[in-house]
């Protein structure tokens, strides 16, 4: 598999994985590998100047790198990174060296990919565009969220009712917010949230949030051994069916032993810890769903579907 343009353009500030990455190229790159290799027999053997062989290595892998990207199979094709976004990219990438995380793995990982206009995607969502309620069911597609209600009650009853018990919130609302959030599991999301919040920073959209939320996701990750590149989120890098940003997971995700982020007796009780913690902070439930989006219109579709699903329940 072709290596992520950010490899070829770190391979001579990086050490680790480098002769690695570099047998990903073309068979200019090959001989570019008996190269390094007599160079530093001969750098052992005979005492020669290193930072001499450095230079000649780096001008010899800017030509492979030219050589490899011109020879590419033509279905094949690299994401092409604006420059002034590269030079922010490998500036996260040493803040975050600095601060113990190394990036270097994910950056140079082929599934990252700087998500082009993201910006715009938060200032132009439903919740800031649309001002009228039937006009923000529309996009939402309410409807058939509504004619879903009854199957999902009849999979998940006992599950719903458990949590009820469990943490105090009605079941009707945990419904209301698993199906405005992800038609009650049909939505996944279709980014990675690595590369959602890296490519916030690299836009300097609400870069304080998007560092937060990116070292979250590094520790979430870390302690639960997921594989943070295989992850599917929203743009905003919200998770799982109940759509939990990192910060979230960390703090009220109930993960049963064995199970994933999409098993959905999880995200029921994950639903229900949520809106209990807010409950208690906000007073009522109805104040505590603004804490999962800050939008009156958001709130009044999850109590107006809350209301739909009291006419499923027997």
């Amino acid at each position: 598999m072709k290596p992520h343009e950010y490899i070829i353009q770190h391979l001579v500030h990086k050490n680790c994985h480098s002769y690695a990455r570099l047998t990903c190229l073309e068979p200019r790159g090959h001989a570019l590998l008996e190269q390094i290799s007599r160079i530093l027999q001969s750098i052992f053997r005979h005492g020669l100047v290193i930072a001499l062989s450095i230079t000649f290595l780096g001008a010899e892998l800017a030509n492979a790198q030219s050589v490899e990207s011109t020879t590419q199979s033509p279905e094949i094709e690299t994401q092409s990174i604006p420059a002034h976004i590269q030079r922010r990219i490998e500036l996260i990438e040493s803040q975050f060296s600095d601060m113990n995380w190394d990036l270097y793995e994910y950056l140079a990982d082929d599934r990252f990919q700087y998500i082009e206009g993201i910006t715009e995607k938060f200032t132009r969502s439903a919740e800031r565009r649309i001002e009228s309620f039937e006009d923000y069911k529309e996009i939402l597609a309410y409807e058939i969220k509504k004619n879903k209600l009854a199957e999902f009650y009849d999979t998940y009853s006992d599950e719903l009712i458990a949590a009820e018990k469990e943490f105090g919130i009605p079941k009707e609302i945990i419904m209301g917010i698993l199906g405005v959030e992800s038609e009650f599991g049909r939505y996944k999301g279709n980014y990675n949230p690595l590369n959602a919040y890296i490519s916030m920073m690299a836009e300097d959209y609400r870069y304080s949030f998007a560092e937060a939320q990116l070292i979250e996701l590094l520790r979430f990750c870390k302690r639960t051994g997921l594989d943070v590149m295989s992850l599917q989120s929203s743009y905003a890098g919200a998770m799982t069916y109940a759509q939990f940003i990192p910060y979230s997971l960390n703090r009220w995700w109930k993960n049963s032993k064995g199970q994933g982020l999409y098993h959905m007796p999880d995200n029921i009780r994950s639903v229900a810890n949520y809106l209990a913690h807010f409950t208690k902070i906000e007073g009522n439930v109805k104040d505590a769903i603004l804490r999962y989006n800050t939008s009156s219109l958001y709130q009044q579709a999850v109590l107006s579907l809350a209301e739909d699903a009291k006419q499923v329940i027997p």
